[in-house]
C-alpha cells in the first residue's frame, strides 16, 4: 500500500507526472523503499501527527519522482530493438566506411543518469531523499523513523 496517493501527489506535493506516466506504480515502489529505510515502522506505526504524516507522504512523492526519472534514464541508455530489426539507444555515434550509427543521447551529467548506471548510486539517491524528509520524524510510538537501534 502506498503511503501517498495520486491526489496528495498532485494537490499537495505539486507533482508533475500523471497517472498515464504510471505514477501510482512509482508511489507504491517509493513506499516500499521507505519501508526499508524506516525498518518497517511505517507499516505498524504510521505517524499520527498531521505534520509528520505529511513529511512521510512528501518523502514518498519525492522518491517516486526520482525513481521515475532514473527509469527514464535507464530506458534512454538501453539500446531498443525496433520493428525493422535496427537498434536505437545509448550509442551516440559510430562510423565505419559508409555506415553510421547514432542513438539517443543520455543526460550523463545528472544524478538520475548516475543512479541509472549504478544500483549503489540509486540507493544513495533514495537514501538522501528519505533522510531529507524523515530526519527527526517520529512514528506513532515516538520512535524516530530512521532510528536503527534497538527500540
Amino acid at each position: 500500500m502506498a503511503y501517498a496517493d495520486y491526489y496528495f501527489y498532485i494537490q499537495v506535493y505539486s507533482g508533475e507526472h500523471s497517472q498515464e506516466d504510471g505514477i501510482d506504480r512509482w508511489l507504491e515502489m517509493a513506499s516500499d523503499e521507505l519501508d526499508v529505510f524506516t525498518f518497517g515502522r511505517l507499516m505498524n506505526a504510521f505517524p499520527v501527527e498531521d505534520a509528520h504524516a505529511a513529511k512521510v507522504k512528501k518523502a514518498v512523492c519525492a522518491i517516486a519522482d526520482a525513481l521515475y526519472l532514473v527509469d527514464v534514464q535507464r530506458k534512454a541508455a538501453a539500446p531498443q530493438k525496433q520493428e525493422d530489426g535496427s537498434y536505437h539507444g545509448a550509442v551516440s555515434s559510430v562510423s565505419s566506411g559508409g555506415e553510421s550509427i547514432s542513438y539517443s543521447k543520455v543526460d550523463s551529467g545528472s544524478v538520475y543518469a548516475e543512479a541509472a548506471a549504478s544500483k549503489e548510486k540509486e540507493f544513495e539517491l533514495v537514501r538522501s531523499i528519505a533522510f531529507k524528509y524523515l530526519a527527526g520524524i517520529p512514528d506513532a510510538n515516538g520512535v524516530n523513523l530512521l532510528y536503527a537501534g534497538v527500540g
